[in-house]
């Protein structure tokens, strides 16, 4: 069996047990359909945390249950809770603070299935404490832009834990080695299938990288994306709800459907509105799901 299968098989797993959790939530049966159209694509959706950043990371856990939504993307500098004023980084958290939030991923029947880690440190034990705390919270993928130099290591890392590491880029400056999906693409022809692409389509929009072309670039190293969609295709550009904006998404989702066979994790971010994203964030659902429901049709 191929590490490619293992982690497939791990992936689908966590979604069996997270779909029979959820099996009473009527926002999570409403998308029934929606659902069995992203099993049939291999796709998987959840909400990049960082929408809710003016929110603790357990208001936000809510937020996703009562969307329907049973997966989250969290990152490592956001507030656990009120009541317990540290980050989320496994790293960091006394065991105590862990179980809390252990036991609040149990409890709203969220998985947090994925992690931004935007650098690991050069120390291969405090990397693999971050992959061993990480992998007992659910999380199968992080999203990192790690130097270089690391990748060998956390390639190791990774296989040995079947987790990813998902190379993310932001503009040019602040991300040299990772902000265009041609730099990403070379970086991981050098390692295994642990090492992958989880970009963020806003920042490819703000830098007027088309999302499509990106796809095309990339193809099988996609592991996932932060998808959000801007109201310009250039570096002003603010976020809207997913399909309202210039990013040519569903062009982009279809391209990914032809190049890419394999699980996919479609992260929502929607900064349309800080202080309360939800709507945005819904409407970035529908949007996903109508997309899945027509990508997945027989070709007629």
């Amino acid at each position: 069996m191929t590490h490619r299968t293992i982690l497939a098989t791990l992936l689908l797993a966590s979604g069996v047990a997270t779909c029979a959790a959820q099996e009473n939530n009527p926002a999570f049966e409403a998308r029934q359909a929606a659902r069995a159209a992203l099993g049939k694509l291999d796709w998987q959706i959840s909400v990049a945390a960082y929408t809710f950043r003016k929110f603790t990371f357990f208001e936000t856990v809510d937020k996703v249950a009562e969307l329907g939504l049973d997966r989250i993307e969290g990152f490592s500098f956001q507030k656990i809770s009120r009541e317990i004023p540290v980050v989320l980084d496994p790293l960091t958290m006394s065991d105590e603070q862990f179980e809390e939030v252990l036991g609040k991923l149990r409890e709203s029947r969220v998985t947090l299935i994925a992690l931004y880690y935007g650098r690991f440190p050069a120390d291969e034990a405090a990397c693999r404490t971050v992959f061993e705390k990480s992998k007992r919270l659910g999380v199968k993928y992080f999203v990192s832009e790690p130097d270089p130099s690391l990748l060998r290591m956390l390639d190791k890392l990774g296989q040995q834990y079947g987790m990813i590491v998902g190379l993310h880029g932001h503009d040019k400056k602040s991300s040299p080695n990772t902000w265009h999906p041609a730099l990403v693409a070379k970086q991981c022809q050098a390692y295994s299938s642990a090492v992958g692409a989880f970009s963020d389509t806003g920042h490819w929009i703000r830098s007027e990288l088309d999302p499509a072309e990106g796809v095309s670039i990339l193809k099988d190293r996609i592991v996932g994306f932060e998808i959000h969609d801007l109201n310009a295709f250039n570096a002003s550009g603010r976020g809207v709800p997913l399909g309202s904006g210039v990013g040519n998404l569903p062009k982009m989702l279809e391209t990914l459907a032809k190049v890419k066979a394999g699980p996919v994790l479609l992260s929502i971010e929607c900064h349309s509105d800080p202080d309360n994203p939800l709507d945005g964030v819904k409407k970035s659902l529908e949007f996903l799901d109508a997309q899945a429901m027509r990508l997945a049709k027989p070709a007629p």
